[in-house]
Parts: structure tokens; C-alpha cells; sequence
């Protein structure tokens, strides 16, 4: 078999760089991926999952997901553009049957691993195929084996004989045998198991909540992309870039983000210590701090019938207690050294901006495509790692304005970056009067903030350290 490019895995970031070289190139292509359908990890998440991030700018360029935005949305919903797990599915589905493969230039080799150089594995047979890889291979699924998922995630404590531990993927199918909950993990994946409790008729007082670590979110009420939201949206990033110029160590930057309305926390009464830009809204927050029964005494390492271990102690728990391991780890801070994007023959979809790694994985696309010069593809693709704390968030925005700056530079990805649906801020500008002063003024504090934070941050690190 003989194909230009090989792309490993059929997850999001996957089909978001096949979508864009497909629509840039005349290239064929070979999709290699472990699971038996496309969407990567969409088709392990428990069945209750949303996105985190609004519709609007969350797949690939060419089709939109979600109902097109109308006058009859309620943005102040919550839920509001946030796909549900069927949702997501059917669109990766649909996009891979009905879309790519009828090109008749995409073979997508399912339930098999690419072994390296083109030798592919089928997971059943053992059949080995050897693929003359042309152009390039595509890794697309580095980042997510390094993390873990809650289908496919080992506990790291020990469950006792008797004791009924269970994924959250399992959590409506057992709830309704327990009238006691004890949620194990403090992140969004332990927020959305409380959440779902609630909204399904539990009462706060049936629930345990063992939070580790707290952590600063995002109020999403703040960042809306919605035309209707530009002030306060546009007002909440140029401000985050203001105090990452302005503060002296980390404390003032969080309390400061706080103060501006684009970071909250469930409980006020403790600092939180983490940040992987989870988004929460004010009600769901609120919500949330309505579980008295958390326990902070570090992490689990048993869990029995009527009671816990952990790191710092011992509690007791009614005797038919649910436990909902909420521990796994999806986004995972990468070690020091790992590969560039443009790594000879291969293409690392590394994050290459915060948060928006189907936006990356569609730029390297176009870059692979239309921008040959490899000290630009460089420039332009400084890898963003992911982050545990406020601090190592903060370091990453330097990387992050590198490229900023560098794409703004490359006509044809600035020109790419005004029309793609997956920029949020274009969203956010539909209707824009370039006649507005006031809207004018907004956006004119970006580029300074920007130059003044680019400056500030190394010195508030390194006073911060």
C-alpha cells in the first residue's frame, strides 16, 4: 500500500489536520487508529459528558457542529453549545463515512497501530501491512496515551473486597442502588459526577467529595463567544494579559483574575493551588460548594465498605456508599524534551495555542501545506504544553504569543485565521462595525497587554520560583 501521508490515531485533533490537508492538498492519506470508530477518546467518555468549550469552534473547519445559532437560545444557559457526547460522535462518524472516504483519497485502517515506518498491526489478526509513506507520518495521538481516561483508567488505590468502586461512565446504571456517593477526585471529570447527582434528585448530604487539590476555573459566563458578549468577553482576555504584566508572584495574578470575574472557585474559603482551565459556570459553582462533605486529608489509598485511607488519615463513610473514581488524568504536562512539530519526516500534533489543540492540529495542517519554509513552520510552532498549576499555565503563555506573533506575520495563515470556524474571536466578532469606537478601544489594549505580559512573565516567574 502506498499513501502520502499516515496519520496515527482518528481522534479529534486527527480529523481536524485531515480535514484542512484534504481541503488545502490533492494529497491521499491513511488513517491508522486502535478503536474500532473515529472520534479517539469521544467513544470511551461516560454518557452524560458535554464539551467544556462552546460548539461553535470545537471540531473541524469545514462543518459546523451544533444547531446553528439563532434568536431562540438562551446564552445564559449553562449548557448553552455544549454538544453532548452523541452529538460529537455522530459528527466524526458522519464526517469520516460520508465526507472523507468518499474522496476516494483517505483509507482509514481501524481496530490497528502503527508500529513505526509505516508497519501497521491489525489488533485481531496480528496482520502486519507495510505502508510506503510518501510525504509524511502524522503522530495524533501522543498527548492522549500519555494521559489516561476514566473507562480505561487503573485506580491507584486498593479497593477492598465488598466495596463498590466504579468509573463514571458507570454512574447511571448505579446510582440508583446506593443512596451514598463518595466522589474521588476534585476535577472537572469529579465536578460533572457531582453535577449530574444533583440534577438527578440527589441531595448534597448524600454526597462525599474527596478533593486532593482545589482548583481555579474558568466562569463561563465571562468568556462566551457570543456577539452579544463582546465586551465582557473581549474585556476578560485583554485583562488577564494586563496583570500577567503588571503582578509580582503568582498569588497577585490569581487573585487578581478572580477579582476581574474570569476565575472563580467552588470553595472561597480555600486557596486553590491548580489550574487546567476547566470551565464551570456561576450556577454550577454554586452548586457545587453546596457539598459540605469534603474531605481534604490528600489521596485515597484504600477504599472499603464503611470508610476511606487516605495520604493523611482515615473517615468513615455510610456503609452502602458508591465509590466514582473520578481520578484519571487526561491532560498530562509533558516532560522536557519531547519532539518538535515539524520533526523531519514526521508531524507532531503538538498543542501550538492553550486549550485548542483541534485549532493547532488544523494550522500545522495548513502549514504542512501552503508554508514550505521550515524557519516559519518553527516560528509558528513553538509546542504549548498542558499545565498543573496557575504557574506553569502562566509560563505557557509565552510560547503561546510566540506563535500568536509569528501566524499574524504568514499571510496566507493570517488570512486562514480571519475565516476558519475554528477561531473563536471570529465568532465573537460576527457583526462587527469597524466603526465602533468603543469595540475599537477594547481590542487596541490586546497589543500592548501582549508586549508588557511577554516581558513581565519571566521576572514573574523567576521571583515566584
Amino acid at each position: 500500500m502506498k499513501t502520502d501521508y499516515l496519520i496515527s490515531g482518528a481522534g479529534a485533533s486527527a480529523l481536524s489536520f485531515l480535514d484542512v490537508l484534504l481541503a488545502e492538498t490533492d494529497a491521499t492519506v491513511v488513517v491508522v487508529d486502535r478503536r474500532d470508530a473515529p472520534g479517539g477518546h469521544w467513544n470511551d467518555a461516560y454518557p452524560f459528558v458535554r464539551l467544556h468549550q462552546s460548539a461553535s469552534f470545537y471540531g473541524v473547519n469545514s462543518r459546523h457542529l451544533g444547531a446553528e445559532r439563532g434568536p431562540h437560545q438562551d446564552i445564559s444557559d449553562p449548557k448553552y453549545e455544549l454538544s453532548t457526547k452523541s452529538e460529537i460522535l455522530h459528527y466524526f462518524h458522519d464526517l469520516m463515512e460520508n465526507t472523507y472516504l468518499p474522496t476516494g483519497r483517505v483509507t482509514y485502517l481501524r481496530m490497528s497501530e502503527h508500529l513505526g515506518d509505516g508497519r501497521v498491526r491489525h489488533l485481531l489478526t496480528g496482520e502486519i501491512t507495510e505502508i510506503d509513506v510518501t510525504q509524511k507520518i502524522v503522530e495524533a495521538g501522543r498527548w492522549g496515551d500519555a494521559g489516561s481516561i476514566p473507562a480505561t483508567h487503573t485506580p491507584s488505590f486498593e479497593i477492598a473486597e465488598g466495596a463498590t468502586c466504579i468509573p463514571i461512565n458507570d454512574l447511571p446504571r448505579y446510582a440508583p442502588r446506593h443512596k451514598a456517593y463518595t466522589i474521588i477526585g476534585a476535577g472537572k471529570t469529579g465536578m460533572d459526577a457531582a453535577i449530574w447527582l444533583l440534577e438527578n434528585g440527589a441531595h448534597s448530604d448524600q454526597i462525599t467529595w474527596v478533593r486532593p487539590n482545589d482548583y481555579w476555573l474558568l466562569k463561563r459566563e465571562s468568556i462566551l463567544n457570543h456577539p452579544a458578549c463582546f465586551d465582557s468577553t473581549v474585556n476578560a482576555f485583554a485583562k488577564e494579559l494586563e496583570i500577567a504584566a503588571t503582578v509580582t508572584d503568582i498569588s497577585q495574578f490569581c487573585d487578581q483574575m478572580e477579582q476581574s470575574g474570569t476565575w472563580h472557585r467552588i470553595d472561597t474559603s480555600v486557596t486553590p493551588t491548580r489550574f487546567h482551565a476547566a470551565v464551570c459556570s456561576s450556577a454550577e459553582a454554586a452548586a457545587l460548594a453546596g457539598i459540605k462533605n469534603v474531605i481534604r486529608k490528600g489521596h485515597v489509598t484504600q477504599v472499603a465498605q464503611g470508610g476511606m485511607t487516605l495520604v493523611e488519615g482515615a473517615v468513615t463513610v455510610p456503609q452502602d456508599t458508591l465509590f466514582i473514581d473520578c481520578s484519571a488524568s487526561a491532560g498530562v504536562v509533558m516532560t522536557d524534551g519531547f519532539p518538535p512539530v515539524f520533526d523531519g519526516n514526521t508531524i507532531n500534533l503538538n498543542l501550538i495555542r492553550p486549550f485548542q489543540p483541534l485549532f493547532g492540529a488544523a494550522l500545522i495542517a495548513l502549514l504542512e501545506a501552503k508554508v514550505p519554509d521550515p524557519e516559519i513552520r518553527a516560528a509558528c510552532t513553538h509546542s504549548v504544553n498542558f499545565h498543573d498549576t496557575p504557574a506553569e499555565y502562566i509560563a505557557q503563555m509565552l510560547p503561546a504569543m510566540m506563535n500568536q506573533q509569528a501566524w499574524s506575520k504568514v499571510p496566507v495563515v493570517k488570512e486562514w485565521m480571519e475565516r476558519t470556524r475554528l477561531q473563536a474571536m471570529n465568532h465573537l466578532m460576527a457583526g462587527f462595525d469597524p466603526g465602533d469606537r468603543a469595540k475599537l478601544e477594547l481590542l487596541g489594549r490586546f497589543g500592548p497587554a501582549s508586549k508588557a505580559a511577554f516581558k513581565n512573565i519571566p521576572k514573574l516567574l523567576a521571583a515566584s520560583a
